[in-house]
């Protein structure tokens, strides 16, 4: 299968409470975002997420990313990580969480048991400026493996290789020696 039959059928999934933010991310990158429904407490349970995943992969979709809230903006919501992180691995399925909102409490210690479940994830973004005071929009964002977002940025293309490239010493300066160095 080629590149361009994959990423139609790419599927992410967020929960109905989650940021539009992450709506608006999967229009630009041309992926199809489900919206799944919360329970009574706006949270997404795993159940959900494990019916739309075996739903979508029936359909012939490739189910790959799941963003989970704790703490959304609009309603801070929490979703069950608990539940969907397991998931999210047995799947093979990339779970960010988003905790722009409510993030910033987790400094606390009698907030951390919200954190549950929050060791499945390879991604976690919250926002200082939202509760810190800092004065300035600014977003923390933590990843598990760096490499992975790392290399997503390399571009080498074939007019830039050459037979003796391990032989000497490149001097540009990729995306992934800059996170080195910082």
């Amino acid at each position: 299968m080629d590149d361009y039959a994959i990423m139609s059928k790419l599927v992410a999934y967020t929960s109905d409470q989650g940021n539009s933010s992450v709506e608006r991310a999967g229009m630009l990158g041309l992926v199809k975002m489900r919206l799944l429904e919360t329970d009574e407490k706006f949270a997404l349970r795993g159940n959900v997420l494990h019916q739309a995943i075996e739903k979508d992969k029936a359909d012939g979709l490739i189910p790959f990313f799941v963003c989970a809230t704790l703490g959304t903006t609009n309603s801070c919501a929490f979703d069950n990580v608990k539940e969907i992180g397991p998931i999210c691995n047995n799947e093979n399925m990339w779970l960010h969480i988003d905790a722009a909102y409510a993030g910033a409490a987790f400094i606390c210690p009698e907030y951390r048991y919200l954190l549950d479940g929050v060791e499945f994830c390879q991604s976690y973004n919250f926002n200082p400026h939202k509760w810190m005071l800092v004065n300035f929009d600014c977003s923390a964002l933590w990843v598990h493996d760096k490499d992975a977002i790392a290399n997503a940025y390399n571009v080498n293309p074939l007019f830039l290789s050459h037979e003796h490239q391990d032989e000497v010493t490149d001097f540009r300066v990729s995306f992934s020696d800059f996170l080195a160095i910082s």
